[in-house]
């Protein structure tokens, strides 16, 4: 029998290659996740002795979930599509403007409020892939866009869809028998989530101030590029981003504690951009000079992402409707998200109910299936951009010319998502194996759970986001290592629940790091191929998230709760 280390050294394979492929030697993720599937398949062939038949299906039924993914990637581009060629982006940029020139303000509105309802309402990537546009809309640099995109997605994932990582994830793997007497799974899932809040909130009070630091350090002025410049792009707008952080932390931290996991993000993305919106209106820690990027003819090809400069929205923002006929299309999709997911509404049973798929895959046990009311993609985002058209009055030409350019944008990404998908499910299912052992994926928690000890707090979030860094999914990730993180806990002795909550932590963490993530949001913003770029930089504050949220586990196992079940 081979032991649980070789089998995590050989499962590491596939993911250190693809991830050394894309930060060290910048390859495309197409190019660098199609090696690792190789390695992938060829370990699983042969040290797991997959079946072939179960091989062909696990790849295949990773290649078919690709597809809700590029659905959602293809619905976002076309809404963006329709609201570019009606004027809409081109008065939603003189809004902003009007609200704050400043780009730091503009980045934490955006990043922080409007980032934060969309993931608590919908999930699945749909945030970075709406605000990223945007950001690209208001004149941010594409590879900035793409970036702070996915840095913003972190400290919400874990209540995202209303609360699904938590009452999906955590909830599908962890049963009342496996709780003390007295303790149902709700209670324990409600203690999850409070805990879950805690670690966020505290994140999100000073997320804000890190990003403004980074927007300087990465794309300010050649002299701004250092720490101490960054620093002094930052400084003006620290009170104004740590009030916005505040803001969002206690509200996400109050309503998980009291409220449970479905309106976290929902509830303190509101707060936050009403708060953020009033502020800036009235000039409230709004900086006294506006920072604005370096001239764009000065701009890196990695900044452009490869991007002719006439490809770049430079024009001067003009006001081409009413503002809240330019918003109507985004407050129709939140509205509709709200409603058809808001768990008292009755809603969220029924559309999950309309499914189509395949319910054998080469025979197997393993099956595939969209739910098309229920995702993104195809509902709301495909049928509020062909009303946006009927709103805002677009020609026939210029309704073709959007579904045209979203078909062409798609397709560049489409490939590294199936591919990506593919690998990581063949990584999974190789637990179903004649030879009996444990399947990659298991192994490497496993090693990394159990080889922690006493540390296994700071391990925890590192686990949860290798379980998204590989699915692109929070509630995947706590599908896959809830259970083993709970166990792990019990074995050294600590809190169960402080523990899976700092998995369900690290489910949104890796949500920076996920090739499939970055491929999305790649072709969302027309930068596919540069994908290495964005790695290289969102893997910073992935290790700073990562770090933090293992000390406040430390500190909350050992000290501030340890005699939490």
């Amino acid at each position: 029998m081979v032991s649980v280390a070789v089998l995590a050294l050989a499962g590491a394979v596939p993911i250190g290659a693809a991830f050394a492929l894309l930060v060290g030697l910048r390859w495309s993720a197409a190019r660098a996740m199609g090696v690792g599937w190789v390695l992938a398949t060829v370990l699983g062939l042969t040290l797991w002795g997959m079946e072939p038949t179960w091989w062909a299906a696990s790849a295949i039924y990773g290649a078919l979930q690709a597809v809700s993914i590029i659905l959602i990637v293809f619905g976002a581009i076309l809404l963006m599509n329709y609201l570019d060629g009606s004027g809409a982006i081109s008065t939603i940029r003189w809004y902003f403007t009007q609200i704050a020139e400043d780009r730091r303000i503009q980045l934490l509105l955006i990043g922080i409020g409007f980032e934060t309802i969309i993931e608590g309402a919908a999930g699945f990537g749909t945030p970075g892939a709406l605000a990223a546009p945007l950001f690209i809309g208001l004149g941010f640099p594409p590879l900035a866009a793409a970036v702070f995109g996915l840095l913003f997605n972190a400290p919400s994932p874990p209540f995202g869809a209303a609360g699904t990582p938590v009452l999906g994830g955590v909830g599908s793997v962890i049963g009342a028998e496996s709780l003390p007497a007295g303790m149902s799974q709700i209670e324990f899932l409600n203690l999850v989530s409070a805990w879950t809040g805690v670690v966020t909130g505290l994140t999100f009070a000073f997320w804000g101030v890190l990003a403004v630091v980074l927007l300087g350090y990465w794309f300010g002025d050649e002299d701004e590029r250092s720490f101490a410049g960054a620093l002094r792009v930052a400084l003006p707008a620290v009170p104004f981003a740590l009030v916005l952080g505040v803001v969002a932390g206690v509200s996400q931290a109050a309503v998980a504690w009291f409220l449970g996991p479905a309106l976290p993000d929902i509830a303190s993305g509101f707060v936050a951009l009403g708060v953020g919106v009033l502020m800036a209106n009235r000039g409230v820690l709004v900086p006294d000079d506006d920072w604005e990027f370096p001239d764009e003819e000065s701009w890196t090809d990695s900044w452009r992402g490869g991007l002719d400069l006439d490809e770049i929205q430079t024009d001067s923002p003009r006001k081409e409707m009413s503002v809240v006929l330019a918003w109507t299309p985004y407050l129709l999709v939140a509205g509709v998200l709200l409603v058809t997911r808001w768990p008292g509404l009755g809603l969220l049973d029924a559309i999950q109910q309309y499914t189509v798929g395949i319910d054998s895959i080469l025979g197997t046990e393993l099956s595939f299936s969209i739910r098309y009311l229920y995702l993104p993609g195809t509902m709301p985002f495909i049928p509020v951009a062909i009303l946006t058209g009927a709103l805002h009055r677009m020609d026939a030409d210029e309704m073709v010319d959007a579904w045209r350019d979203s078909i062409s944008q798609v397709s560049s990404a489409a490939v590294t998502l199936v591919v990506a998908v593919s690998m990581s499910q063949v990584m999974i299912q190789s637990a179903t194996n004649p030879k009996g052992v444990i399947g990659m994926m298991e192994a490497l928690s496993r090693v990394l759970a159990l080889g922690a000890g006493e540390l296994l707090p700071m391990v925890s979030p590192w686990i949860g986001a290798l379980g998204s860094f590989m699915t692109g999914s929070n509630t995947s990730s706590d599908i896959l290592f809830s259970a083993l993180q709970f166990d792990a806990a019990g074995d050294v002795g600590i809190s169960r629940v402080v523990v899976v909550a700092l998995q369900n932590v690290g489910g949104g963490i890796g949500n920076m790091v996920s090739v499939l993530n970055v491929a999305a949001i790649c072709g969302v913003v027309g930068i596919t191929g540069r994908e290495g770029d964005m790695l290289r930089k969102t893997v910073v504050p992935t290790a700073i998230f990562a770090v933090v949220a293992g000390l406040l586990g430390m500190a909350f196992a050992y000290v501030l709760v340890p005699g939490l079940f």
